[in-house]
């Protein structure tokens, strides 16, 4: 759909309250055996799909996300508000009525509803990207200036770290970039940015939400973990736009995690 926005963020600050962040963060936690991290997850967690695949675990993925979905709503029933708020907050940026679009889960028997990005150790990557691997299902439209896609995020533990150059923070590059424009992005290095001209500092202080498209290209920046204070937590829920699919036959913005 042409009408929704592309290049551009949405920043909500406070949109979650610090008493909510702190019983997720508690509440997560103390259950880290359900809990994978982004990076090298378990078998059997509740970790980001890119992540599962990227360790091979696509059948650990497929196999409990709809026990992972019960378990979410359950123990963090804010999460539901979360996602139509932003469902909502995507159409009405667009300048269309809140209502316009059903916002609907991809497949919440085979795939998460939503997810805790965890950052447990040392974050070393300087890893400047774009959030096109939810669109395995679709190949072609990583390349489509059509497709309309995009990430939210919502910081529920901010890294200690923050106050060493910003350590665990967000910066956005307000600009698109399709997959295959990426060599145009990138020095010859393949991973560091031409240009920091369009880049942008993100407020990530606990309780803010950031809704972005997909593929404006961003990093989360380094930092070290030395005590639990500086682990770093944050709720994400991506959304694409489809005219129809198998499981919603209908023109709808689709979420997953």
């Amino acid at each position: 759909m042409k009408k929704l926005f592309t290049n551009d963020y949405i920043v909500r600050e406070g949109f979650l309250s610090e008493a909510v962040c702190a019983r997720w963060e508690k509440n997560i936690l103390r259950n880290l055996h359900i809990f994978g991290a982004d990076v090298e997850p378990v078998y059997g967690q509740m970790a980001a799909y890119y992540g599962m695949i990227e360790a091979g675990l696509n059948e650990s993925y497929y196999r409990f996300a709809e026990k992972h979905n019960k378990y979410l709503l359950k123990e963090f029933p804010e999460v539901a508000a979360v996602i139509a708020d932003a469902g909502r907050l995507i159409l009405s940026h667009s300048g269309l009525k809140p209502d316009a679009l059903p916002v609907v889960p991809r497949d919440k028997k085979y795939f998460q509803v939503g997810g805790f990005n965890l950052q447990l150790h040392s974050w070393d990557l300087y890893n400047i990207h774009t959030d096109t691997e939810g669109l395995l299902l679709y190949p072609s439209s990583i390349f489509e200036k059509k497709t309309r896609a995009y990430s939210c995020v919502v910081s529920v533990k901010r890294t200690a770290q923050y106050t060493k150059d910003r350590g665990g923070d967000l910066d956005i590059w307000r600009e698109r970039v399709l997959a295959h424009e990426l060599d145009g992005f990138y020095k010859r290095d393949g991973f560091s940015a031409k240009s920091s001209k369009l880049r942008e500092k993100i407020p990530y202080k606990v309780g803010n939400m950031v809704l972005f498209d997909s593929f404006m290209p961003h990093v989360v920046l380094p930092f070290k973990v030395k005590k639990k204070d500086d682990r770093r937590i944050s709720f994400v829920v991506h959304f694409n736009y489809r005219d129809h699919t198998e499981c919603n036959p209908f023109p709808h913005l689709e979420y997953w995690y």
